[in-house]
């Protein structure tokens, strides 16, 4: 499955790619019709009044991000695949590989890197991630997406 948010779900957009999700951000119309004309395969998710009818539309009434999944809970909760879970970039959406520990030290807080022993790594933006504090904040959302 796989998403493109318009410029007005932004945090979505970093929650979706956190839950493994293909998700790009069109931050202008252009852009979100450049995307719909060369990627059709992408559900389009927008916070705007259309009248238009895509079936591929999903229109989301809130404004805040919690409140934002679970209006499409019943859409992603069946395609969250937990081994694809912080397994995208949230800054570029490029699929994270695994970095040994040595390469990453001067990228990494001195803290960080003594108490954590997996990171990954974007091969795109060069952004290093590891599981830290907010990871459980995510696992407390999944258990309310997880069917």
């Amino acid at each position: 499955m796989r998403f493109v948010c318009d410029a007005m779900l932004g945090r979505l957009v970093r929650q979706l790619r956190l839950l493994g999700f293909d998700t790009v951000y069109a931050r202008g119309a252009g852009e979100l019709k450049e995307y719909e004309r060369q990627e059709g395969d992408r559900i389009l998710l927008t916070r705007r009044s259309s009248s238009d009818t895509n079936a591929r539309m999903v229109r989301i009434e809130s404004e805040h991000v919690a409140e934002q999944l679970r209006e499409i809970k019943g859409l992603i909760g069946p395609a969250i695949d937990k081994e694809r879970i912080f397994r995208r970039c949230i800054e570029c959406n490029t699929e994270l590989i695994e970095a040994e520990k040595t390469r990453i030290e001067s990228r990494v807080p001195e803290f960080v890197y003594h108490t954590h022993a997996r990171f990954r790594v974007c091969p795109s933006c060069g952004r290093v991630y590891w599981e830290g504090s907010h990871t459980e904040s995510m696992k407390r959302m999944l258990k309310e997406l997880l069917p």
